[in-house]
């Protein structure tokens, strides 16, 4: 499973601001904030807000969770969620950070958006990550996942595959900015 190469890199890193793009159910917040319990983490998410229209256009296939809900699974932590669509939540954030998951919207156009505003929000240490970095032709990497933001930037696309409903693999990057 992928996400286990982001827990060791919690591990590694140690941060102390997480910003993670994509907090879903909040479990792997749960997670890397088990790893790292002093950090401050910064989720962001369409929560509740999220519906049919928005789920076609990034390609989302899960279900939807309240804030309210994912707050209470993070009760003790030093946690701020903010809901509603990236382009506008993250363009107002001005917080640093030291380690990035980015894991939110599956359509290039929303990667690239969330990419443009979180690189002023890093630290010169920061370490960031990228999901949905797809192989197989059964997906566009021209419409969807990280592939088409991150072929210009130093990265490395981590080893641990999972598979795709439908075709194909899907991996994580790290990228070094």
């Amino acid at each position: 499973m992928r996400y286990l190469q982001l827990l060791d890199a919690v591990r590694q890193k140690n941060p102390s601001a997480i910003l993670e793009v994509g907090t879903w159910n909040g479990i792997r917040a749960q997670e890397m904030l088990s790893l790292a319990p002093d950090a401050t983490y910064y989720g962001f998410d369409l929560f509740e807000d999220a519906t049919r229209e928005t789920d076609k256009e990034e390609m989302n296939v899960k279900p939807h969770y309240f804030l309210e809900a994912v707050n209470d699974r993070l009760t003790g932590f030093d946690v701020h969620l903010f809901k509603g669509n990236t382009r506008e939540t993250l363009a107002s954030f001005n917080e640093k950070v030291d380690f990035v998951w980015l894991d939110g919207g599956h359509s290039v156009e929303t990667i690239r958006s969330d990419w443009e505003n979180i690189k002023r929000c890093l630290n010169p240490d920061a370490w960031v990550f990228f999901d949905d970095y797809y192989t197989g032709p059964e997906i566009d990497t021209t419409k969807y996942g990280c592939n088409e933001i991150v072929k210009d930037l130093e990265h490395e696309v981590l080893p641990e595959k999972d598979y795709v409903r439908g075709g194909g693999f899907v991996q994580m990057v790290r990228v070094y900015p």
